[in-house]
């Protein structure tokens, strides 16, 4: 596996609950985490990074951290969270 998506949905207030920002593909960390704790780390990680980069809004964020086919299914998913962002 050379990829992993991170599938990004950002929490509004106005309408209590999260809605779709961003999907975000990435290099796939080497070696693989064994356990979802592992890829929760590592897509805060990389989140940080990514938010810090192109200026994203502060906020409550949810992730999943997947797997996907040459078409864009999931076929698997590694981990899932919610993510506080502050600058």
């Amino acid at each position: 596996m050379d990829q992993v998506w991170l599938d990004v949905r950002m929490w509004t207030g106005l309408q209590g609950n999260f809605h779709p920002f961003t999907d975000v593909v990435c290099d796939a960390p080497d070696p693989l985490p064994d356990l979802v704790d592992g890829w929760q780390e590592w897509a805060a990680g990389y989140l940080g990074a990514i938010a810090s980069h192109e200026g994203w809004q502060p906020g409550r964020y949810h992730y999943s951290a997947e797997q996907r086919d040459d078409g864009g299914h999931t076929l698997a998913v590694f981990a899932r969270g919610t993510w506080d962002w502050s600058t």
